[in-house]
């Protein structure tokens, strides 16, 4: 009302002056704003200033967008913020809010500055939509016809509730009503139904380690062109399930891509449309990682009397057959084979995936490792995670962002351009977007890893200072007043990157808040 009052004065102003009156209107908004932010965000008033930058962007990133709202149970009146993957390209629509995005960003640009309640809500939304023991890769207008091609989105989903558990142990007791019936054999017309049975949050996590230890295999929906228009017909199988002998969480294929590395190409010119650039099929090191969090913490409820779940069950023909395997069977599996099949001598780091069906995939260094470093650091051995960072360093080390693909790689491509029309298969409509470009949420993980290590940076916190300089130079001279998402070559601008993007923000606000600066 008060906006709305004020322009329509503005409309009485000499044509020649109203950009002044516009930018006067404007400043007074933003310091507005600046006042009630000191008042939500505990730490705002006290922090310096590149941490209020870093926590403004929660503001702008996380907002009501009325057409892509996160799915609330029936009755429920509130409308609930969503949370866009990055500005412009992610602002609204079904490519709005991204499950793997969300909940990677959800610690460090909800978590860390308090707006738990935000937090809850995504949360809660996002577990409304399981289908296959999976969470969306993208949402859509509130949970309508939801597309579940991603492999890792509910486990960060599950490390955002544990970490929301430490704040408030009773998110696991909140209760939600499913949009969708646990029953995958329901016909596509029936993928909309809603006011299926009310369940609490451990038993939708309780469901999702249930499913992948009995085997997750099914076609999207709606498979064909209407849905991706580059993918083979293959691509659209998903699969995911969990090796018996490691304990390892895999799926995927040569055919699709079920991690945050998702690009599928689309040219066909170069020859390269319907074939994902990295498809990282097998166990992927940050899944096994997230997954290995997931299994140890629900064995820890269990013996505190938290949970009356022991494991999980093994079903036959969607019949309870027997035990399964229990949580903390299945936690020290994963912890016993970890080093020997995820350790690469010969790189000095460890494997990005094992067991993948693409020729020298799992050999390739890639920066994963530092993310699983920081989510389960009892997996790897201080030796070894000391020597991979140090071959990190030297390898995909960037002044903002990490590169995707070791820079000695025969397929090192690091300058992303999605419009490039050429013939060449490797970089033709930017094949190469995680083949090199350098991005920066990984930093923020790489960063978190180092500071582990007591060898590796000694004077951590002065290489930390030197580090985050040229963030905050970005930051605080963007156009959008944010990270972006990824750089070229060295940190050269690239001008296909969303010029702000959730967890670049996210990552560097979780390392800092790590560190005791808020």
């Amino acid at each position: 009302n008060w906006l709305r009052n004020v322009y329509k004065k503005v409309g009485d102003v000499p044509n020649y002056f109203r950009a002044r009156v516009f930018d006067v209107v404007l400043r007074h908004l933003y310091k507005a704003a600046l006042r009630r932010l000191a008042q939500i965000f505990p730490s705002f008033a006290t922090s310096s200033r590149f941490i209020k930058e870093l926590m403004l962007t929660s503001v702008q990133l996380v907002g009501i967008v009325g057409e892509t709202g996160i799915p609330v149970d029936p009755g429920c009146i509130e409308n609930v913020s969503s949370m866009a993957a990055g500005l412009p390209h992610f602002s609204h629509g079904f490519m709005r809010c991204w499950g793997r995005d969300t909940f990677i960003a959800l610690p460090g640009l909800l978590l860390s500055t308090a707006r738990y309640h935000d937090a809850k809500n995504l949360i809660l939304g996002f577990g409304r939509t399981l289908r296959h023991g999976l969470i969306p890769n993208l949402l859509s207008e509130r949970g309508h016809q939801p597309r579940y091609n991603c492999r890792d989105a509910v486990w960060w989903w599950c490390r955002a509730v544990h970490l929301y558990w430490l704040h408030d142990n009773s998110i696991l007791g909140e209760q939600i009503q499913r949009n969708y019936d646990s029953n995958d054999n329901v016909t596509a017309a029936s993928c909309d139904s809603r006011g299926y049975v009310s369940v609490s949050v451990l038993d939708v996590i309780q469901e999702i380690l249930e499913r992948h230890y009995n085997g997750i295999t099914f076609v999207e929906w709606n498979a064909g062109r209407s849905l991706d228009e580059h993918l083979h017909v293959d691509g659209f199988r998903i699969t995911a399930g969990v090796n018996t002998e490691t304990g390892f969480v895999y799926g995927g294929s040569k055919h699709n891509c079920g991690t945050w590395m998702d690009k599928v190409g689309s040219s066909d010119h170069a020859g390269n449309r319907g074939i994902p650039s990295s498809p990282r099929d097998g166990a992927a090191i940050e899944i096994v990682s997230l997954s290995y969090l997931t299994v140890s913490w629900m064995y820890q409820l269990h013996k505190l009397g938290s949970s009356p779940y022991p494991g999980v069950n093994r079903y036959d023909n969607d019949t309870k057959f027997d035990i399964g395997i229990t949580y903390k069977h299945w936690s020290e599996l994963i912890c016993a084979n970890f080093e020997e099949c995820f350790w690469n001598e010969c790189t000095g780091c460890y494997r990005d995936t094992v067991g993948s069906e693409v020729p020298g995939a799992d050999e390739k260094v890639r920066p994963n490792q530092a993310i699983a470093m920081v989510i389960s650091p009892g997996l790897f051995e201080e030796d070894h995670r000391d020597r991979a960072l140090e071959t990190i360093s030297e390898k995909l080390e960037g002044p903002l962002g990490m590169r995707t693909l070791s820079s000695d790689d025969l397929s090192y491509r690091p300058y992303y351009d999605n419009g490039n029309q050429s013939s060449d298969y490797d970089v033709a409509n930017g094949f190469n977007y995680h083949q090199g470009p350098e991005w920066l949420w990984c930093m923020g993980f790489y960063l978190r890893a180092v500071s582990l290590s007591k060898k590796v940076r000694p004077n951590f916190e002065e290489y930390i200072s030197r580090k985050l300089a040229p963030h905050r130079v970005m930051l605080s001279t963007s156009p959008y007043r944010g990270l972006t998402e990824l750089t070229n070559k060295d940190g050269e601008v690239c001008w296909f990157s969303s010029p702000t993007q959730a967890w670049s923000s996210s990552c560097l606000l979780e390392l800092l808040q790590d560190m005791g600066q808020f």
